[in-house]
Order: structure tokens, then sequence, then C-alpha cells
């Protein structure tokens, strides 16, 4: 993964491109990375991993999701992951360590399919089967 500094120069339009840090502290496969303030998460060999976008240094990396899916729910500071397996699981989105809040399985079988969040519903599915899970909503 890399991080890049992307300006133009408003006398010529020309564009430049600088790189601040490469590292292999987050290696994704199909699943997206998600970023949130000072950190950005993604599943690194079917790991939770997480690193700092100052320096691009691995804080992090627990909790065996095989190629799942994620997902942020910023409110709450959370990470909702969609195993491989099919678990719906819960992970603080702080950054200073692993912390998995809670899970439980939703669907059966391979999933890939990244999950749906709608208003307080969490759509989840794969190539047999959906379920449809309602969230508590935060006050507001």
């Amino acid at each position: 993964m890399r991080q890049l500094n992307v300006s133009q120069d408003t006398a010529t339009g020309s564009w430049r491109v600088q790189e601040r840090w490469t590292t292999t502290g987050l290696k994704p496969y199909f699943s997206d990375v998600v970023a949130d303030k000072d950190f950005a998460y993604g599943l690194d060999g079917g790991f939770l991993a997480c690193i700092s976008l100052k320096d691009g240094k691995r804080q992090w990396k627990d909790g065996r999701y095989g190629n799942g899916q994620l997902i942020l729910i910023e409110e709450s500071q959370l990470l909702l992951v969609v195993s491989e397996r099919g678990d719906l699981v819960l992970v603080d989105a702080s950054g200073r360590q692993f912390t998995e809040i809670g899970q439980f399985h939703a669907v059966q079988g391979k999933t890939w399919n990244h999950p749906v969040l709608v208003g307080d519903l969490l759509l989840v599915r794969n190539s047999e089967e959906m379920a449809a899970v309602k969230l508590p909503t935060l006050p507001r």
C-alpha cells in the first residue's frame, strides 16, 4: 500500500505525484480498505489489520476473517466485518488495539459480498441466501 500526495501546478497545469510512504503492513487481496481519522483497516492474509495513515506502520493484526469484507460505522467508531464464513463481527475502530466487540453467524457458506447498510438495516448475502439485520440506532 502507498500514500501519495497529488498536486497541480497552477501556472503550468502539470500534475505532480509524490510518494509519502509505502508499507507492507496492510496487503488487501480483494477486500476494500476503510480509512477513518488517522488509521486504515483492511483484511491482510485473512486477518484484520490496522495501519497508521501518518507513516504506514502497522498498529495491529488480529482476528481471522478470511477474504471477507468490511465497512465502517463512523457514528459508532466500529468496523463491521463480514467474514468469509458468513459471520458478522463488530470491531472497535479506535486504532489503538484490536478489540472484537461481538459476533454472530448470519449466513451459511462462503461469503465474499459486501455488506450494505441502509439506515438501521444491514443486508448480508452470498450466492445462496441473504440475511437482514436490524441494528440499534444511536440517540441523536
